[in-house]
C-alpha cells in the first residue's frame, strides 16, 4: 500500500506533526491513538494542500477517524480513489 498519497501522508504525520512512523498505521485513530488536536489538524490541512494539491477543511479532517479514513478522503478529493 505504498504510493505517493500514502507516502505523503506518512511524511506529513511523521515530519510535520512529529509522530513516530511505527505509530502510524491505517488503523491508527487520529485523535485517540495519535493524539492530534485542533492545531495538528490545521497544520495537516495546510500540509496536505501543499504536498498533494488537495484542499480539505479542518472539519473534513476532523471527521476522518483513522489514518485510513484520511487516506480515503484524500484519494476521493484527488480523484484517484482506488
Amino acid at each position: 500500500m505504498s504510493d505517493n498519497i500514502t507516502e505523503a501522508l506518512q511524511g506529513i504525520l511523521t515530519e510535520d506533526l512529529d509522530l513516530a512512523l511505527g505509530d502510524v498505521t491505517p488503523e491508527s485513530r487520529l485523535i485517540d491513538d495519535l493524539g492530534l488536536d485542533s492545531v495538528a489538524f490545521a497544520i495537516g490541512v495546510v500540509a496536505i494542500e501543499e504536498r498533494l494539491g488537495v484542499k480539505l477543511t479542518e472539519r473534513e479532517l476532523f471527521e476522518s477517524k483513522t489514518v485510513g479514513d484520511l487516506e480515503d478522503l484524500v484519494r476521493s478529493k484527488a480523484g484517484t480513489a482506488a
